[in-house]
């Protein structure tokens, strides 16, 4: 493999090192445009339980009313309307404010238990 080789390898990889970059960046802004979209809207979904394969109920908050939403393959039907001191909000636990290095750290602990 003479000097042409490596020069093509070379051009190849760094146009893969290119395009990895071109594509974090991207999927970088358009994560946080759909994550501010959805902070600053007036809806949100509450809960949602499945009822049926394809099927199911929600609640939703559509600015300061609840309602509730029957949800289906090619349908959504209005249910009622839920008064606001009903509503349970459940917090979700998230990985945020986790590190990586701890999250592999506990990984390895399990799979070395087995």
């Amino acid at each position: 493999m003479g000097l042409d080789g490596y020069l093509q390898f070379a051009t190849v990889f760094a146009i893969f090192i290119l395009v990895l970059v071109i594509t974090y960046f991207t999927t970088r802004f358009v994560g946080g445009y759909a994550k501010n979209k959805i902070a600053t809207g007036n809806i949100e979904i509450i809960d949602s339980m499945k009822v049926a394969p394809s099927k199911y109920i929600a609640i939703v908050r559509t600015a300061a009313k609840y309602i509730a939403v029957g949800i289906g393959k090619d349908e959504i039907t209005f249910l009622c309307e839920i008064p606001e001191e009903t509503i349970v909000e459940r917090k979700v636990s998230s990985v945020q404010g986790y590190d990586f290095k701890e999250l592999m750290e506990k990984a390895k602990a399990r799979i070395g238990k087995k």
